[in-house]
């Protein structure tokens, strides 16, 4: 297991909620750190089995950085719109995030959730208007080192998988609003070998996610969220669906990549 030093936690958006990244004696993250082809998805209710939507997720390159950009569709005409901006590191350093917006449609069109973070200021924005009191909750964030959120943390755990990476790791942290701005840590453990996941139809090394909260884990470990996320051991560890919550506290979805 890897595990990042104590800060918190909060269940991932959707087509993400995930991950994490290693660095040993060597940082340099593979050529292929931002290879995210176009991508169609399924999205499934886990408990029945049944397709309630479709998602589109893909990495463009942009000069010296990268937008990582993601749609939802439901089949009761909400949605989600997600983008990530990266900025490419020089001399073999991992790309970092530097922009994160996640936004959630009713079906009329109107905003219904919004997740913002700058990470060079450290300015985010969480917007509720889901219940009859709205919310607007804005904080100015430190944010460490390592910081991921949504579905850009796909990156740093696709690159471990294929390096297979030895040594210490570096902490992970996540944002999202829980409901208020917040960045947890989290930790990572990797199934020890590759299994068919049913949902796929293929084989898939699949990944579990849960908040560290330190000594406080030996107490709270059977009461904390977690998050599954499957990836293709024979197609370059291509990130192939996750089993998480749509967002903080909302309904749980399930990504399927179709094939």
């Amino acid at each position: 297991m890897i595990t990042t030093q104590e800060r918190g936690w909060t269940v991932a958006v959707a087509a993400s909620a995930i991950i994490l990244t290693m660095a040993g004696a060597r940082s340099a993250f593979s050529a292929d750190a931002l290879s995210f082809p176009p991508t169609s998805f399924v999205i499934l209710n886990p408990d029945t089995g049944i397709a309630i939507g479709r998602g589109h997720y893909r990495i463009d390159r942009t000069g010296e950085g990268a937008t990582l950009h993601g749609e939802n569709h439901y089949y009761d005409d909400q949605s989600d719109v997600e983008t990530a901006e990266l900025q490419l590191g020089a001399g073999g350093e991992p790309p970092r995030l530097v922009e994160f917006d996640h936004t959630f449609f009713d079906a009329d069109g109107s905003i219904q959730r919004r997740a913002h973070l700058d990470l060079k200021s450290g300015a985010a924005t969480c917007i509720d208007n889901s219940g009859a009191k709205k919310s607007e909750q804005a904080e100015l964030l430190s944010i460490p080192d390592n910081t991921w959120a949504g579905a850009s943390i796909v990156i740093p755990i696709q690159d471990l998988l294929r390096a297979r990476a030895k040594g210490v790791a570096r902490p992970i942290h996540v944002f999202n609003c829980a409901p208020g701005p917040k960045i947890f840590a989290i930790s990572v453990k990797i199934d020890p070998g590759n299994a068919v996941w049913a949902a796929y139809g293929a084989e898939a090394i699949r990944v579990e996610v849960r908040p560290d909260f330190g000594w406080l884990n030996i107490i709270v470990a059977a009461l904390a969220p977690k998050i599954h996320a499957w990836f293709d051991p024979n197609d370059g560890f291509a990130f192939v669906g996750d089993d998480a919550t749509r967002y903080y506290k909302g309904p749980r979805i399930m990504l399927v990549k179709t094939r």
